[in-house]
């Protein structure tokens, strides 16, 4: 299909529940980031009437649905419900997130096995379109997030993965804007092309804007897409920005097919490999935890998380910098 990558983040807050910025503020923020759109998220409020464009960065409506038991993301239509919200168990978090679904929203199930405030139900069975795999700077709850999503892929569910800043403010000196971003391959960055981009699939999440790119095709197929199993087949990984001692994976399913690990830094990286099997074809870049950096990693979320931790997770051994959605292979 013909178009471009946009750059976003699926997950901000503002002022109007507890973000740290205005409305505006947090606009004038993402466009001086390089942005093309954002969706605004604020926990049980439309802060957005209406999406729109500001100087062309699209600003999209949304609403987290934040309630004890899991928060949900409702982008792009207003929720055809009214806070407070009593959805004490999965069949009521299904019955809710159908509503908006038939009300013309995405929906995305968001930060599902986050310490502080992941599910408490089960999810498996919820009518979701999306799953926010990356939330938040990088930290070892994203890693149960990608597991969990690789098993649904394994199962042969489409769900596509998002990430999110889930931004309310700066940490620590640290500027959390799209951190990590979600880039879009669309038409355009109007609201209806950036939504459907994030329904079919077609991103790439990363750390940062501007940072590594993952571009994987299969003949001329593209992430979301679905192609035909054939003897022979081949795909095509091309990254940029990748950084010393990172690791390029491509999967087959659980079967890596092709790994580059950097020795120093590396503007672009182009690889062809084999599609051995029907399923799906994803890639990935992981960095390892070194002693030193598994100990900052480890103080930052026992300072952050554990307050409120009622799962901590142990700090992972690795961490991934960009992953991509899957292309179909059936």
């Amino acid at each position: 299909m013909e178009g471009k990558w946009y750059r976003g983040d699926t997950h901000t807050h503002t002022t109007n529940s507890d973000g740290h910025l205005r409305l505006y503020q947090l606009i004038d923020r993402c466009k001086a980031a390089g942005l093309d759109w954002i969706i605004v998220t604020d926990h049980n409020k439309n802060t957005i009437p209406q999406s729109y464009s500001s100087d062309g960065l699209t600003v999209i409506q949304g609403q987290e649905i934040t309630v004890y038991n899991g928060h949900v993301n409702i982008w792009g239509v207003k929720v055809p419900a009214e806070p407070p919200y009593e959805i004490p168990d999965a069949d009521a978090y299904a019955a809710i997130m159908q509503r908006c679904a038939d009300a013309g929203a995405t929906v995305c199930l968001n930060h599902p096995f986050c310490s502080q405030c992941g599910f408490r139900v089960p999810i498996d069975g919820l009518p979701a379109d999306c799953v926010e795999v990356w939330n938040t700077i990088q930290h070892s709850d994203n890693v149960r997030n990608m597991d969990w999503w690789v098993g649904q892929l394994k199962a042969g569910r489409h769900i596509a993965a998002v990430g999110g800043s889930d931004y309310h403010g700066d940490i620590a000196g640290i500027d959390m804007i799209a951190m990590p971003t979600t880039i879009t391959f669309a038409k355009d960055n109007s609201p209806a092309e950036i939504l459907a981009a994030l329904r079919a699939g077609r991103s790439v999440i990363t750390n940062k804007p501007g940072t590594s790119m993952i571009e994987l095709t299969v003949g001329d197929a593209i992430l979301g897409d679905t192609v035909p199993f054939s003897a022979g087949l081949t795909g095509k990984c091309r990254v940029t920005k990748l950084l010393p001692g990172f690791e390029l994976k491509v999967f087959n399913n659980d079967r890596v097919v092709y790994s580059h690990k950097a020795k120093r830094y590396e503007k672009t990286h182009t690889a062809m490999f084999p599609v051995p099997e029907r399923g799906f074809l994803r890639a990935q870049i992981d960095f390892r935890l070194g002693a030193g950096l598994k100990r900052v990693i480890g103080f930052a979320e026992h300072k952050y998380l554990a307050p409120r931790c009622e799962h901590p997770a142990p700090t992972a051994d690795a961490l991934f910098w960009a992953f991509t959605n899957p292309i179909w292979i059936e």
